[in-house]
């Protein structure tokens, strides 16, 4: 065991980390551990690691406490390290709530390195494997009361975005440098009766659509709107312009409202919640599942997934504290293929999610594995 001195990276003239938050690394047993001292005006803080001084980080470590241990590096490499403090009491862990990174550090990985601790699901809960682009922000933005997917149905939805990859989305960011991140969730195992977005699978709670308040910083979810009611071939009878007509493509963006019953709405504030995609009406074309996940039940640091709280709730999911990066561009000069068609083309949509995975699989770590098995040195 012994402390490995964290010298300043390339971008010197920004004040480190080290200097900043009193930030060190120490190789231990197979695995690095990165800590720092805390920080009276924050409450969460977020560990960054890339392969330069400006690269773009490839993997992030977020935690409540004051260390992470980062046990999925390759022997012998040099990682340049830093972190971002969230500010305490903000109301979420989106844009807005967030300090700049100090200058990275460079710190080195051991020769001993041992393989990947696995993540594990207990009997009564279950691994979930999610990507999620992040909006307003080419920043994380995290998953609580955000949606998120499996990479095939976020690569499919992708597929339409991507058209022009230089041009701002609605939610203001471009394809070319958006940030797309997986993370690995443990999920109480629950049996939700009588849910309508579900496609039946009643593990799930009904699928919430999230950050369209116009409020990035505070983000809400709602009872699922038409579009995606429409995406995952669900009766939209229930949604309704302001003047009482059902909504439909010619229905003014805005002026549509849907509306999910109480028990669903309480529900989906409890647990994770489903919708199928499809994207064509008139195509049986699965690609996957898109996923809703509420602020209010979400696990801190030191819960366990179904721990009952003083208040009389449960927290029902969990992040685990690493996860996976990556940017557009990247996905881009992986494959990603944007020919324009007027449907979405099955294949190609396989394709884009193909080039989502290879752009992960090349960060310098060991190999992703959000299952019950263990990860493999690559």
């Amino acid at each position: 065991r012994f402390v490995i001195e964290c010298r300043p990276s390339l971008s010197a003239m920004v004040p480190t980390a080290a200097a900043v938050f009193g930030l060190t690394c120490q190789w231990n047993k197979g695995a690095m551990n990165i800590s720092w001292t805390p920080q009276s005006s924050s409450d969460y803080y977020e560990v960054q690691l890339a392969v330069n001084a400006t690269a773009e980080p490839f993997v992030v470590h977020s935690t409540a406490g004051a260390n992470v241990v980062v046990d999925s590096l390759l022997p012998s490499r040099e990682y340049y390290v830093t972190m971002r403090t969230h500010a305490a009491s903000t109301p979420s862990l989106g844009p807005g709530t967030w300090g700049q990174p100090a200058g990275r550090v460079v710190c080195e990985s051991g020769a001993d390195v041992v393989p990947q601790k696995r993540k594990y699901a207990r009997a009564d809960t279950k691994l979930l494997e999610v990507m999620r682009e992040s909006e307003f922000t080419y920043d994380v933005d995290y998953l609580m009361n955000h949606n998120s997917g499996t990479i095939e149905a976020d690569a499919a939805f992708a597929s339409f975005g991507a058209i022009k990859p230089d041009e701002k989305t609605p939610w203001n960011t471009t394809f070319y440098n958006a940030t797309f991140t997986l993370y690995c969730v443990e999920m109480l195992n629950v049996d939700v009766p009588d849910t309508f977005s579900t496609g039946g699978n009643s593990s799930y709670s009904d699928y919430m659509s999230c950050n369209d308040n116009h409020n990035a910083t505070d983000p809400q979810c709602i009872c699922d709107n038409w579009i995606d009611r429409v995406i995952s071939k669900t009766d939209a009878d229930a949604c309704h312009d302001s003047k009482g007509k059902k909504c439909s493509f010619f229905t003014k963006m805005g002026d549509c409202t849907c509306s999910c019953s109480q028990e669903s709405l309480n529900n989906s504030n409890k647990y994770i919640g489903m919708m199928p995609v499809y994207f064509d009406i008139e195509s049986d074309d699965y690609y996957g599942q898109w996923f809703s996940h509420p602020k209010p039940t979400e696990c801190d640091d030191d819960e366990e997934v179904g721990a009952a709280r003083a208040d009389g709730s449960v927290c029902t999911w969990k992040r685990h504290k690493e996860a996976r990066i990556v940017k557009g561009y990247q996905v881009l000069d992986n494959g990603f293929n944007t020919t324009h068609a007027r449907k979405l083309d099955p294949a190609r949509a396989m394709q884009n999610a193909e080039a989502f995975r290879k752009s992960f699989a090349q960060a310098p770590l060991q190999q992703w594995a959000c299952e019950d098995t263990a990860s493999i040195l690559v």
